[in-house]
């Protein structure tokens, strides 16, 4: 068992695909079925199934994945190391992050970053903070920048800003006209709210709750971005970052109302795994995101 032949057999595991794969590792595709057949013969065990197109591990190949990925990922990182001991910071680095903070949150940050540190490789991910915690976890992303959630024994999590939300709704909306806003006001009008199970929506769920109230959705959007066009047309109202609404609250097309028996806020930050080998582009990255503390 060899470097290319695991390289070769993770990439497959990957990609579902010899083909792709092949074209990935820029090699012939009989060099990579060559090489899984030098490692299925070595093991004696079939590491895939074949269907159709598409390959699929077997049981004892999630058990070589599991291990491959993690020897892989060490050989990466004595790379990095060796690297980071020259006087230019340089490299790849992978971060993740949600749209609401990509638009909001990072542009300064990434502005800076790439100012400070012209040969470092950035990459942007942009998914629901959901997505970027399991790219995360499956060490897809070097660092994610998301809504924190709650505790996990194998992520180290670090707070950088506090994002306060408020009810917000069309102008002209009946709800302008009331001088204090209580959650049971609103909980008569169709809301427009983030998906089921993300960390958003369950701050706004436990509030309703403890009041012993439900929203009424009529929506549930990925998307902050898209919840605040629906509901500048008029769609329904909701509860938003303050920082996402700033620039039509401004402009009058949204009115921003706190709600005087309920506190909206989450925190956003970095995560990384604990196990994570951070390089010195992604140590630098942190050091600069944490001063928007």
């Amino acid at each position: 068992m060899n470097f290319y032949q695991l390289s070769y057999f993770a990439k497959v595991a990957e990609t579902k695909s010899i083909t792709r794969a092949a074209g990935e590792l820029l090699v012939t595709q009989p060099a990579v079925s060559k090489q899984i057949r030098a490692l299925e013969d070595e093991l004696g065990e079939r590491l895939f199934d074949r269907i159709g197109k598409k390959v699929f591990l077997t049981r004892a190949g999630e058990v070589l994945y599991d291990r491959a990925e993690k020897i892989l990922r060490s050989v990466r990182e004595a790379a990095t190391a060796v690297r980071d001991l020259s006087a230019e910071c340089s490299g790849e680095l992978v971060v993740g992050t949600s749209d609401h903070i990509s638009l909001h949150r990072l542009p300064g940050v990434l502005k800076s970053y790439i100012t400070s540190y012209p040969g470092v490789d950035l990459k942007l991910r942009c998914h629901r903070s959901e997505t970027i915690l399991d790219m995360v976890c499956r060490n897809l992303v070097d660092i994610g920048v998301i809504t924190l959630p709650q505790a996990t024994d194998n992520i180290i999590a670090k707070v950088v800003w506090s994002d306060p939300m408020s009810l917000v709704f069309p102008a002209g909306h009946a709800l302008e006209a009331l001088r204090s806003i209580r959650l049971r006001d609103i909980s008569a009008y169709s809301m427009i709210l983030p998906e089921t199970g993300t960390a958003t929506r369950k701050t706004i769920d436990e509030a309703f709750t403890r009041k012993k109230l439900a929203p009424q959705v009529a929506m549930e959007v990925a998307y902050i971005e898209t919840i605040k066009v629906l509901v500048k047309v008029g769609l329904g109202i909701s509860i938003l970052p303050d920082t996402a609404s700033e620039d039509e609250v401004r402009a009058g097309n949204l009115i921003r109302r706190t709600i005087t028996d309920a506190r909206f806020s989450r925190n956003l930050g970095a995560v990384y795994r604990k196990d994570k080998f951070l390089s010195r582009p992604a140590k630098e990255f942190l050091k600069l995101l944490l001063r928007e503390k």
